[in-house]
Formats: C-alpha cells, sequence, structure tokens
C-alpha cells in the first residue's frame, strides 16, 4: 500500500504569527510534522511514500533528499492551485495499488491511525475509505453524511467483534444538513476508481478536495466513514500547543502498573503480563513515564515505607500521578484503595476487584437487574438448595477462581452434595450455584466509557480459557443476538461494580436472550490485546 502527502500549501497564516519554518518543518512533541507522517506510514508497512512540495519551498525539498527512509521516498516538486491539483499530480505514481493520502498538518493519534489502515487493508469490497471525526476544530468543516446504522427493524448493525459497522457514506456537505454529526478529517484511503473521477474532475475544470470527494458519491464509488475520535489541523501557532496536549496528554505524568500475582493467573501468566506490556507502551506513547511491579514488590515497597513514614505519610504516591492495576491479593487491594481515598487514580478500583468475589458481584447482579442466571449462595458449612434444576454450576464464592476445582459443573444432586462438601473442608467460606443454561457460550471483552467492545465464539476459534470449561456448551449454533445489547449490558455490569477494564463470558439462548454467567475485572485481552491496550490507555487519560 502506497501513502501520499501533500505538503505544497504555503503555511501563510503561521508565518503571519511569527512560525519561522515552513509548515512541514514545524516540530510537533520534537518531530516535524512531514517526518513524524513518514515514519508512521513506515510502522504501517507503506511500500512507497509519495510527497509534492511547492516549487519554492526549497527547505523542505532538501530536508526530504536528506532523508533515509526503508521504503522509496518520491518526492514531487510543483507548485498547484488547490489540493485536488496537488492530488492529480500525485496521481500517476499512485495507480496499480491502493493508497492512504492526507495532508501534511494532520495530527492523529498513531494507534488510531493504524486501526483504520488496518481496516482500510482488511476491507476489499469499497472504493475508499475517508477518516472522519466528530470533533470540529475547522473554520470550515466539510460534513460528511452517512447511512443509519442499522438494519429494516431498527436493530444496531455491528461486526462479528462487536464494533459498529462503518456507515456507507452518503455525501458532502458545506453545511451541517440532517443528522450530519462527522466532518471530514482529510485523510483518504484510496484506488484507482477514485483517480478516475479525479481525472473527470479536472476535465470539468473542478477543483478543491471537497468537489472531489462530491464526485466521488455522485459517480457511485462505495465509499465508507471511519470514525477517529479527534483529528487536527496545524493552521495556526497556538494550534501547535493543542497538538502537542493532544499527541502527549500524559506528558510529565508518572504512573504504575502493578501486575498480577502468578497465583492469581492459572494458565494465563503470560497473557496477563503481554496486556499489561501492552498499555505500558500506549501509555508512554501519550507521553506518560511508566514503571511495572509485580504486586508481591509493590506490596513490599509500601510497607517498607509505611514503616518508615506512617500512613498517610507513606511516600509510595509521591511523584505518582495513578496507577494502572491487575492485582488480586488482598494485602494490595488493601493499599490501593489506601491510595484511592488518597484521590489518586486507580484503575481498576481496588473497590471493583473486590466487587468481582463472585458472592458480592452474584449479589450486585440481582439487586441491580443484571441478566444472569438464576442462582443461589450458600454459607459457610451450609446444605445444598433443593430448589435448582440440574445439571447446574457451583462455584467458589469467597475469591475469584484460582483453580479448577473452584468452578465445577455438577449433573446430579449427590455429586452437588459430595462437591459442597469439599469445598467447605478446602475453607471455602461461600458458595455460589448457578443453573446451566443451554445455548451459545460467548466470551466478550470491553473498557466501559469507551467504543471499545470484542465478542467471540471460543468454540469456533479454538480459544482455550484458564479451565477448558468452555466445552461444556458444545459448538456455538450462531444463534442470532443484538450484540449492541450485550455490550450494553456489560458495561452496565462494569459501572455497578466499578471496573471499568473487564470480560466476561454470558450465554445466547434460542431466543436470542443474552445472561452473563461471568464477569472479570481486567482479563488478559489476549485476542484482541493491542486495540484493547489503547482503550485501557485511552481511559487513564479520560478518567477525572
Amino acid at each position: 500500500m502506497r501513502f501520499a502527502v501533500i505538503a505544497a500549501g504555503e503555511g501563510s497564516r503561521l508565518a503571519q504569527e511569527g512560525v519561522e519554518q515552513p509548515k512541514p518543518l514545524v516540530p510537533v512533541c520534537g518531530e516535524p510534522m512531514i517526518e513524524r507522517l513518514l515514519r508512521i506510514f513506515v510502522d504501517c508497512g507503506a511500500t512507497e511514500i509519495v510527497v509534492i512540495v511547492n516549487e519554492w519551498s526549497t527547505a523542505v525539498r532538501e530536508h526530504l533528499e536528506q532523508m533515509k527512509l526503508p521504503v522509496p521516498l518520491r518526492l514531487v516538486v510543483k507548485t498547484t492551485p488547490s489540493s485536488m491539483h496537488s492530488l492529480h499530480a500525485l496521481s500517476p505514481y499512485l495507480r496499480g495499488e491502493r493508497f492512504c493520502l492526507t495532508t501534511v498538518d494532520t495530527i492523529f493519534r498513531e494507534e488510531e491511525f493504524k486501526k483504520y489502515i488496518r481496516h482500510f487493508q482488511e476491507a476489499k469490497d469499497i472504493d475508499g475509505c475517508m477518516a472522519v471525526t466528530p470533533y470540529v476544530d475547522d473554520e470550515k468543516p466539510l460534513w460528511v453524511g452517512v447511512e443509519k446504522q442499522e438494519d429494516a427493524e431498527g436493530a444496531s448493525l455491528l461486526d462479528k467483534q462487536g464494533s459498529h459497522k462503518k456507515p456507507r457514506i452518503t455525501g458532502f456537505h458545506d453545511k451541517q444538513e440532517g443528522d450530519d454529526h462527522l466532518i471530514s478529517g482529510g485523510i483518504y484511503c484510496l484506488g484507482d476508481k477514485a483517480l478516475d473521477v479525479l481525472d473527470h474532475c479536472m476535465e470539468q475544470g473542478m477543483s478543491r478536495m471537497r468537489n472531489f470527494q462530491r464526485q466521488l458519491v455522485v459517480e457511485g464509488l462505495k465509499l465508507e466513514a471511519y470514525p477517529i475520535n479527534k483529528i487536527l489541523d496545524v493552521d495556526h501557532k497556538e494550534d501547535i500547543a493543542k497538538a502537542e496536549a493532544f499527541i502527549h496528554p500524559l506528558e510529565g505524568k508518572t504512573l504504575v502498573g502493578v501486575c498480577r500475582g502468578n497465583e492469581f493467573s492459572p494458565n494465563c501468566v503470560d497473557n496477563d503480563a503481554a496486556i499489561m506490556n501492552a498499555v505500558e507502551q500506549q501509555l508512554e506513547a501519550l507521553g506518560a513515564q511508566v514503571m511495572l511491579m509485580c504486586e508481591k514488590e509493590f506490596c513490599r515497597k509500601a510497607t517498607v515505607l509505611e514503616r518508615a513514614y506512617g500512613w498517610p505519610r507513606c511516600r509510595v504516591t509521591v511523584g505518582v500521578d495513578g496507577f494502572f492495576s491487575m492485582a488480586r491479593s488482598k494485602q494490595a487491594l488493601d493499599i490501593l484503595g489506601r491510595i484511592e481515598e488518597e484521590g489518586v487514580l486507580v484503575v481498576n478500583s481496588s473497590l471493583g476487584v473486590n466487587r468481582c468475589i463472585r458472592r458480592i458481584m452474584t449479589e450486585r447482579f440481582i439487586a441491580g437487574g443484571i441478566a444472569t442466571p438464576e442462582s443461589r449462595i450458600i454459607g459457610r458449612n451450609g446444605e445444598m438448595v433443593k430448589d435448582i434444576h440440574y445439571p447446574c454450576w457451583l462455584k467458589r464464592g469467597d475469591g475469584c477462581a484460582q483453580q479448577k476445582e473452584d468452578t465445577c459443573y455438577v449433573q446430579n444432586e449427590q455429586e452437588a452434595e459430595a462437591l459442597l462438601k469439599e469445598f467447605w473442608l478446602r475453607g471455602i467460606t461461600s458458595v455460589v450455584v448457578n443453573e446451566h443454561l443451554k445455548g451459545d457460550l460467548i466470551k466478550f471483552y470491553g473498557v466501559s466509557g469507551t467504543d471499545f467492545f470484542y465478542w467471540f465464539y471460543p468454540s469456533k476459534c479454538g480459544h482455550r480459557s484458564k479451565f477448558g470449561l468452555e466445552v461444556i456448551n458444545g459448538e456455538a449454533q450462531g444463534i442470532a443476538f443484538d450484540a449492541e445489547d450485550l455490550k450494553a449490558e456489560a458495561d452496565k455490569a462494569a459501572d455497578m461494580l466499578n471496573v471499568p477494564v473487564y470480560g466476561g463470558d454470558c450465554v445466547v439462548s434460542e431466543d436470542g436472550s443474552i445472561r452473563i454467567i461471568d464477569f472479570n475485572d481486567w482479563p488478559s485481552f489476549a485476542p484482541c490485546r493491542d486495540e484493547a491496550a489503547f482503550y485501557i490507555a485511552t481511559k487513564m487519560v479520560c478518567t477525572p
């Protein structure tokens, strides 16, 4: 896939406001804008990069000629009257391969851009994909009309991972019309059909990129709108500071990640470590200084400092702006709880993690109306309940599952009574009994308050959970259900428990109804780690 940059503008407003460098060479977060784009394009797997600069911008041309990239860099030197004319000058070098075009001063977050490129590479049945944003900071925005995200019955359209399908573009408008809520982001993924339309525009004497985009719709090209949360342009001197704050919102912040102890990660040690490392990388990309430590090390350090200084004068939080934690031990959660009481951000909240203890979670879900199986709670040394249908599940109620014997499937009363005695002999203080639900088993992951939600059938992709219990429900049949309803119910459960970073399991019954059978604080996100890490980092930015 080729990438192209229009860097042929004058940058007159920046110059009038005292910015000495030509616009492409203006540094944002210490990196010239043109270099930032080229670096990101290389990371996206560019086969070739084509850049157009104007004839009088010798400094930009010389800068580009001196750059050494691992992919071919083609330079087009031509002064043009509009961006549409610049694209036409680039077009001979873009044909024969799909491409992405942007202007040099377009500012976006790298991970969102990379997701956009991956989507276009995978979407073989479209003619183009335009980056759009709900963030309006343009002096003359181009509004983008899109088709409704609903089917004939009014149900939300979501793809197989639970993300919204990208809507078809229906028009481009100088003024906001009807339900318009997105504007053009100035990033375009296109192919040869679009360049044919561009030739038609030139033949008709058109100018301006917005007129070219309108003509794409007129000639019937299939264009998708890909929403990106925020895209900025650097038109004025003050925009440079805005761009830097946007790219590095955590600049000057120090964050500590507390990793889960191995004893709380049965068969998931590597995956749990991997998600923490991925979040660390995303937070660093947002400008933060990040330190990871295991929960035992965290507890040891906090204990030593508390003994030396006392609490709240314990210096464990000095110079730390927030914590992100997968910790599960009582000691670590107690310490994190006291840190939260001092007003320091902790994600997930220790209070929320404690609410994920199965007995407490079950009580809260029942009281809050979360769709769950019929359940009973048995206190310590209690007898098996009589009013439950078999088969059913007996699950440890006083903590999270740490071994296979903590979550058991039983087929009759005799098995249940024998297993219950084993629970009591192991010192477990409460047991939750869940009815067994027939239907399709689904695993899901989410970050509440964001658009991220991922679901899949474990039986269809060879996924094996910590204890492999998904085999009980057998091969999923693909029963139709509303994925938007599942996301809403999962987000509601997460908010109820105060665990914005979550995962879980549900069963879809024959009638399409959904009931949550398990819910966890901060899972490993193994099938969707990189995307989840981005949204977890975003949550750290957005949480006050």
